[in-house]
């Protein structure tokens, strides 16, 4: 069954749509933020363009059932908050890693919590995965606890090839 058939997640404050041209002032935000980015080792976006280029390949990866990547809104504010997305399937199929980001002044208020225990039933129930992955930063206390919280455990034997400073978390079915 293709991803974009699938219907969107939605939790109590978040309304997930799919990332579509709409979202290149959220996108650029998220990707052109030091403090968004802190921990990840990719050069910041300077330039509305890049935006564009990031969804267009999130669209195709779409189309192509490479992943699926959602805006997350705030349903009371209305406010475009962040994204989520479940990429780099296995060739089973059983697996995914789960990336994310949120806007600063969204920081601590317990939505990205939200929003990953929504993707975790979406990629259990509806994907039938058996394990979602995530990779985070060895300093990125914040994305640890996130993880840790939502019952996420660190692989301590694996390593990130090209990325010795992250740690992988996972959580199976």
């Amino acid at each position: 069954m293709k991803l974009s058939n699938f219907k969107n997640p939605e939790t109590e404050r978040i309304v997930f749509t799919n990332s579509n041209m709409e979202d290149v002032d959220l996108v650029f935000a998220l990707r052109s933020s030091p403090i968004v980015r802190k921990y990840i080792m990719q050069p910041l976006f300077t330039k509305q363009e890049e935006a564009i280029a990031h969804i267009n390949k999130l669209t195709h990866f779409l189309e192509d059932d490479k992943s699926i990547s959602w805006t997350l809104t705030d349903k009371v504010l209305n406010e475009k908050i962040g994204s989520i997305c479940l990429w780099n399937f296995s060739e089973d199929r059983k697996t995914a890693e789960v990336g994310y980001d949120l806007l600063p002044e969204y920081f601590r208020k317990g939505y990205m919590s939200e929003a990953i225990q929504a993707v975790i039933q979406f990629g259990f129930k509806a994907l039938n995965l058996n394990t979602i992955e995530a990779f985070t930063h060895v300093d990125n206390e914040s994305s640890k606890a996130l993880l840790v919280s939502n019952r996420f455990v660190l692989q301590q034997e694996r390593e990130d090839p090209g990325f010795p400073k992250n740690r992988i978390y996972t959580i199976h079915i």
